[in-house]
Order: C-alpha cells, then sequence, then structure tokens
C-alpha cells in the first residue's frame, strides 16, 4: 500500500511539488529561525561563562570619559569588607574623551561607529588576559612612547592607515594634537551582530600617554575611568553578591569622597538573553504561522485529489478494500508530500544558514548552529503536517459508498 500510496501522490506531479514546495519554504523558515537561536544560545552561555566573577566599577552616574575614580580606589576596593579579600585580579583604563578620535568616525564602514581611545596599565592588562595579551602582529606599546595597538577588526572596517608605522591623530582641542604611532594588531572577536548595529573599535595606549593627553587639553588627570575586577566564583548570582556589597558599601559612604556603582558583566548578558527569549518566542509564533500556511497546500491538494478520484476509491471499496484502507492511502499520501516539503525546507534551509553565516549575509556574521533537535523539529512539522493535511481528505474519501458513485448519482 506504502509504494501505492506514494506513486499516487505524484499523480498530478505539478500540483504536488508545488504544494510540497509551499510546505518547505515555512519549514526552511523554522529550520533558519531553529539554528540561529540555538547559535545565539551558545554565544550568551559562552559570554556568561567567560564573564561570571567579572564586575565592572564606575563612578556612579557616569560612564565612559565621564567617570572619575581617584587612584586610591583600587585600595578603597580592596579593603571593602567582605569583598576585598575575595578578589583575584583587577585591571584599570582611562578612557579618552570621544572628541580626541571623532574625526575618524565617518571613515569606519557604517554610519555610528565609534573609535575609542583607552589609557591601560600593560603589566596589569597582560596578567589580566586583556588586548596586550592577545597581539596577532607587531607588540605592545612601550612605555610614555605615545604608541598605540589597534582592533584588529580595524583591518577591514577603516578607511583609513591603520598598518604598522602608521599614525592615529589624536585631537586635544585648543586647536592641538597629538599623534600616536600603531605598533601592533590584537585580536578583538567580532561578536556576530549585523552590519547595521553600530559597532566600537579600541585603541589601547599607555595610560600615562593618555593622562599626558588630558593635562595637555585641560582635562582631569590621574584618573581612573573604570576598575574591573575577577572573583573566583562559578555563578552570576554569586558575582552579583560581590556587586551588591560594594554597592551598599558606597552607599553608607565608604569610598567618600567618590560614589561608585558596581556593575556584572554576567548580569548583563543575562539580561540581553531574557530579552532575545522574547524575539525568539515571536519568531518562532511567525514560523508556525508560516508552516501553516504552508500546510493548507497539502489539505488542498489532497482534497482535488480525493475528488478526482471517487471512482477510483468506489471500485478500490467494491474490491475489498475497507474504509480505513482508504483513510490511511489518503493519510500516506499527504506524509509524502509533507516528507519532500521537509528534504526541500532543510535543504533550503541548510544553504541560508551557510549564506547568512558568511561575510557575504546582509546580517553580518551571525552564529547559527545546525543541530539534531533542530532537524527533528522540522521532520515532525512535516509528518505532524501531513497527518492534518490528510484527515478530511481521509474520511471524505473512506466514505465513498460504491454503488451510488458507481451509478453516476
Amino acid at each position: 500500500m506504502l509504494r501505492f500510496s506514494i506513486k499516487n501522490a505524484f499523480r498530478k506531479k505539478s500540483t504536488a511539488i508545488l504544494s510540497s514546495v509551499g510546505v518547505g519554504i515555512g519549514l526552511m523558515l523554522v529550520f533558519v529561525i531553529g539554528a540561529f537561536t540555538a547559535g545565539v544560545s551558545a554565544q550568551f552561555q559562552q559570554n556568561l561563562a567567560e564573564t561570571v566573577g567579572l564586575v565592572e566599577v564606575v563612578e556612579k552616574g557616569n560612564l565612559g570619559s565621564n567617570s572619575h575614580l581617584p587612584l586610591n580606589i583600587v585600595d578603597s576596593l580592596f579593603e571593602t569588607p567582605d569583598v576585598g579579600n575575595f578578589i583575584t585580579g583587577y585591571n584599570v583604563e582611562t578612557q579618552t574623551p570621544a572628541t580626541y578620535t571623532l574625526d575618524y568616525n565617518d571613515d569606519l564602514n557604517n554610519l555610528g561607529d565609534s573609535l575609542t581611545l583607552i589609557g591601560i596599565n600593560k603589566t596589569l592588562d597582560q596578567a589580566w588576559g586583556g588586548p596586550t595579551s592577545r597581539i596577532l602582529n607587531g607588540r605592545i606599546f612601550n612605555l610614555n612612547a605615545n604608541e598605540t595597538i589597534i582592533d584588529a577588526r580595524l583591518l577591514d572596517a577603516a578607511q583609513f592607515p591603520v598598518s604598522i608605522g602608521d599614525y592615529i591623530t589624536i585631537d586635544l582641542g585648543i586647536n592641538t594634537s597629538a599623534s600616536l604611532t600603531i605598533v601592533g594588531v590584537y585580536d578583538q572577536e567580532d561578536n556576530g551582530a549585523p552590519d547595521f548595529v553600530p559597532k566600537e573599535y579600541f585603541l589601547y595606549a599607555d595610560i600615562q600617554d593618555i593622562w599626558n593627553f588630558l593635562s595637555i587639553s585641560g582635562d582631569e588627570t590621574n584618573i581612573y575611568t573604570q576598575v574591573a575586577l575577577r572573583f573566583n566564583v562559578e555563578s552570576s548570582e554569586a558575582t552579583q553578591v560581590f556587586v551588591d556589597k560594594i554597592n551598599e558599601y558606597s552607599e553608607s559612604g565608604g569610598y567618600f569622597p567618590v560614589e561608585v556603582s558596581a556593575f556584572s558583566l554576567s548580569a548583563f548578558f543575562e539580561s540581553i538573553e531574557e530579552t532575545f527569549a522574547i524575539f525568539d518566542g515571536f519568531a518562532g509564533i511567525i514560523g508556525f504561522i508560516t508552516v501553516l500556511a504552508g500546510g493548507t497546500a497539502i489539505v488542498v491538494t489532497q482534497l482535488m485529489s480525493v475528488t478526482s478520484r471517487i471512482k477510483e476509491f468506489a471500485i478500490l471499496k467494491s474490491t475489498g478494500w475497507k474504509n480505513r484502507h482508504i483513510f490511511t492511502n489518503v493519510i500516506y499520501e499527504s506524509l509524502t508530500l509533507g516528507i519532500l516539503g521537509a528534504v526541500i525546507g532543510l535543504g533550503l534551509g541548510s544553504i541560508l544558514v551557510f549564506f547568512l553565516s558568511t561575510g557575504n549575509s546582509p546580517f553580518g556574521t551571525a552564529s547559527a548552529i545546525i543541530t539534531l533537535e533542530g532537524i527533528i523539529e522540522v521532520v515532525a512539522y512535516a509528518l505532524g503536517l501531513g497527518i492534518l493535511g490528510g484527515l478530511y481528505p481521509g474520511i471524505k474519501a473512506s466514505r465513498v459508498r460504491p454503488v451510488v458513485v458507481l451509478k453516476g448519482e
């Protein structure tokens, strides 16, 4: 019966193929959404794993170059009750005002991209595992030498010279500028964000050079804009305990005259993941509706097939076929169309996932993972649509009355 059903499913080839293609397009969408959901989820989990135990501290109410932390803030953090003894590492940085590199922003790939100059202590940064420990080409900057290392992504994104030996001109205001010599390129992973999402590229230099620039500009110097702390914990919740203690100690005046604000990077990624989960649910609903729309094609195809074969079913019943045989035959035909749709959907989906995961994608280098669960989901959808699509046509065919049909009534 199975071979007979498969053959009958393609009696009207063009209609059957179009029906399967319609289902396949819907299943393709489900497959692609599932693959990118799995990829983004894996990226979030990796980010969470890498940031558990990391806490960033800035001046309360201020971010970036507006945050001014005194140099003794590090000692104060180590003296914080129930916190300092658990710090296993720290790093410091001083971010320059956006005006220092503003002129370069128009020469990056996309509108909204920005270039930021940051001063770091290379000894602390190497122990921390920062950019100075990820040099791909060239070398680390020397102290008090007006040298810089650049984000590797700039090699493709910058429309200005970024080779080793080239210069980055820093606008210090009041008709004054300074030059930083590019001496190294550090590895910076792209998070896979679409091209239309603004990216921030970083230049790193010796923190003393940055303080010298700030002094020339008339800005407050000898400050940190951010201190990063590392705790030996295994969960975001445990990290948050230290964040709360730092913030509570600050609110009680523990870091007077400055107030600080601490936050957990893993908590930040968790909040993004929660937001994405909402989007994922919405995308899933769209995919489900699309699949149902494609599945309607199976119902229509089977109804047309059953209607045109009423006499055939009457003859089959006259020769001994029972209602369940007729019904099963139609269901098998419908399942055949659904499975063909699954093959089409998986094929097109795999091609689309591959395309959207490369540099050719208009959505950037978004990650995607084809999982066994995703394949099973598509096949399950196909089987479900095959069964649902054949129910009504199958019932209609099984209720054929041979005597009535063969008499032409």
